[in-house]
C-alpha cells in the first residue's frame, strides 16, 4: 500500500506531513514501502525533490506507523540516510491510531542515494526496506 503516488505528488515536508498536489514523473526511482509487523505496519516514502516537481538537491520522507493490535507503545520514529540519522519525538500509539514523521535534507545527507525508515518501540529496532535511487 503506498502512501502517496509518485506520479500524482508534488509536496514538501511541513508540520510533519507530505503535503499532496499535482505533477508528474521523472528519472529518479523513489518510491514507497512498509514493513508488517504482528502489532501494526510502518510504512516509508522517499523522493527526490526533482521527482515530486521541487528542488532536486533535497530528499523529501514522510513515515507513519499505524497500529493495529495490542496495547499501546511509545516509540520513536526514524529516518536514516548514510550520513545523518533524523529523529521524532518519542509519542504513544494505541490501537487504531497512527503516528507520523517527515524529514527534508540536502542530497549530500542521502551520499550513498538511499535512505530507509526506523521505528524504535519496546527497545527493539524495526526497519523497512531501503529506497534507493534518491539522487
Amino acid at each position: 500500500m503506498k502512501m502517496i503516488s509518485r506520479n500524482v505528488v508534488r509536496g514538501m515536508a511541513v508540520g510533519g506531513a507530505l503535503l499532496v498536489g499535482l505533477g508528474s514523473t521523472a528519472a529518479y526511482a523513489g518510491g514507497s514501502t512498509n514493513t508488517k509487523l504482528d502489532n501494526g505496519v510502518l510504512y516509508f516514502e522517499a523522493h527526490n525533490g526533482r521527482e515530486i516537481g521541487q528542488s532536486a538537491s533535497k530528499v523529501y520522507t514522510g513515515e507513519r506507523y499505524t497500529k493495529t493490535g495490542g496495547s499501546a507503545v511509545t516509540a520513536q520514529l526514524r529516518v536514516s540516510f548514510e550520513r545523518g540519522l533524523y529523529k521524532d519525538t518519542l509519542k504513544t500509539v494505541k490501537k487504531g491510531q497512527s503516528i507520523r514523521y517527515s524529514v527534508t535534507v540536502p542530497v549530500s545527507v542521502a551520499s550513498d542515494c538511499s535512505a530507509v525508515g526506523v521505528m524504535v518501540a519496546g527497545g527493539k529496532s524495526y526497519e523497512t526496506p531501503y529506497i534507493d535511487h534518491l539522487c
